[in-house]
């Protein structure tokens, strides 16, 4: 008899229990408040200004600040065929040379996305769509490789993604999936002087960006 009353309350017990070790263990799993980035967020959206692919670097032969000319592609300098395969090389330009890109080559816009190129027209209608001034921030740079944990709150499941290089965190930043985003700092950025800067935390990020990422002209023409 005493056997029959005991089932009920050993019943609720364990149920009891284990709602408490779901909370539990959803609770370990939810990223740090003080950590996440939301996308629309002023932080978020300097991150993202900041990874944006900086296509002002060869104005001086395609005069178009919003995408580059993917290297290595030869040009008509003053009449004789020359090879850009580097940075490097367009320090040999300047303004008075008569430059004529040997098409077909290929572009790559802010947002990273490339489009193959045949002519000049055509360079010339992209070129034409360029905002004068564009939202990249061109003055500091992140230093990869770090870490960013993701967590689904549809699938209760967070994931360690391994940020290699601009393309991956402007993808991360530009995906419209809610999944909460955080750094896992610290992570370290480099200034247009060379100077390197470590943030511990999201103030950190947010001040280095707004302060170090303005100090410096932008080549965009």
């Amino acid at each position: 008899m005493k056997m029959r009353k005991l089932i009920p309350y050993f019943i609720v017990s364990l149920f009891i229990f284990c709602q408490a070790c779901q909370k539990e263990e959803q609770e370990i799993i939810v990223p740090i408040d003080d950590n996440t980035i939301p996308k629309n967020s002023e932080l978020g959206v300097l991150i993202k200004n900041t990874v944006l692919h900086d296509g002002s670097y060869d104005d001086i032969v395609d005069h178009s600040n919003c995408f580059s000319i993917n290297l290595p592609y030869s040009i008509q300098l003053n009449s004789e065929l020359f090879t850009i395969n580097s940075i490097e090389d367009y320090l040999q330009l300047s303004n008075g040379d008569d430059i004529k890109i040997q098409f077909p080559v290929t572009i790559t816009f802010s947002n990273h996305l490339q489009e193959n190129v045949t002519n000049q027209t055509t360079l010339d209608l992209f070129s034409a769509n360029c905002i004068e001034d564009d939202e990249d921030i061109e003055c500091i740079d992140f230093v990869y490789p770090f870490q960013i944990s993701s967590f689904d709150s549809t699938k209760n499941q967070l994931a360690t993604l391994n940020i290699a290089h601009d393309l991956m965190l402007f993808e991360l930043m530009d995906d419209t999936n809610d999944n909460i985003l955080s750094i896992n700092y610290p992570i370290n950025l480099i200034s247009h002087t060379g100077q390197t800067h470590n943030t511990l935390h999201n103030t950190d990020l947010l001040n280095a960006i707004k302060t170090v990422g303005m100090e410096c002209d932008e080549n965009d023409n």
